[in-house]
């Protein structure tokens, strides 16, 4: 694991510099061309940026990425001049999580089988479609019908603007099969910063301590990597009513 680490870190070393500009409250709109594959109640947009910073520093190398391993320490260790161009406070980013306009959920079923049309290359002469790498299953999935997906961040919207540009070929999961697609991407100024929270409503996970008032909270990961059981704490859940304390 220590070579590893230090491959990737080398890599992180030689990437050039993320050069930030100014940061400014704006909200970006999703317009769809087709549903959103979700594998959680929402999107969290630093989560996603980070994704294509690490596209954008590693290249093909992205996809040998240890996927149960935290590398996140030590990229930045590596090269501190690659980090979120997202306002940080403490260890909250502000940006918002996804917000579906229309929010309704749906779960369809997707079928996975071998195709005999692809298969002249093949050494072995026989298939197994029972077991194995071309087992064959039916697996459900849970989608969004919306037709639009806001967030809202305080951030370098150019840089932001580029990344999504370059590296992000569609919005949430299964992109590879359709879902996700992206018509349009709509970038405005916002007069006051709601990326935290909106009209007295929490826009992401947002840990207790910060607020002054909230009607609901729960166990959440509330910074990346977001599937990580270290960076859970008791937060204020997305769409609930809070306050917050003086100072954030």
């Amino acid at each position: 694991m220590i070579n590893e680490i230090k491959y990737f870190q080398d890599i992180a070393v030689a990437a050039p510099p993320l050069r930030w500009g100014w940061f400014t409250p704006f909200k970006i709109t999703f317009k769809m061309r087709s549903p959103v594959c979700v594998t959680s109640p929402w999107i969290n947009f630093d989560s996603l940026i980070g994704h294509l910073i690490m596209i954008d520093t590693f290249g093909q190398d992205y996809f040998i990425l240890p996927r149960k391993f935290n590398l996140t320490p030590y990229i930045e260790q590596a090269n501190t001049r690659r980090l979120l161009p997202i306002k940080k406070t403490g260890s909250v980013y502000h940006s918002s999580v996804s917000q579906f306009f229309p929010n309704s959920i749906r779960v369809t079923q997707i079928y996975k089988r071998f195709e005999e049309r692809w298969s002249d290359n093949l050494k072995q002469k026989k298939v197994r479609a029972g077991s194995g790498h071309y087992r064959a299953y039916a697996m459900k999935q849970v989608y969004i019908p919306a037709n639009e997906v806001v967030f809202y961040v305080n951030g370098d919207m150019e840089l932001i603007k580029r990344l999504i540009d370059d590296y992000m070929g569609g919005l949430g999961n299964d992109t590879r099969i359709g879902f996700g697609a992206i018509k349009e991407i709509v970038y405005e100024k916002t007069k006051e910063d709601y990326s935290l929270v909106k009209d007295g409503v929490a826009m992401r996970p947002i840990p207790v301590e910060m607020c002054e008032q909230y009607e609901d909270a729960a166990y959440l990961a509330y910074k990346g990597p977001y599937w990580d059981p270290r960076n859970v704490e008791l937060c204020v859940v997305p769409g609930a009513r809070c306050k917050l304390k003086d100072g954030y």
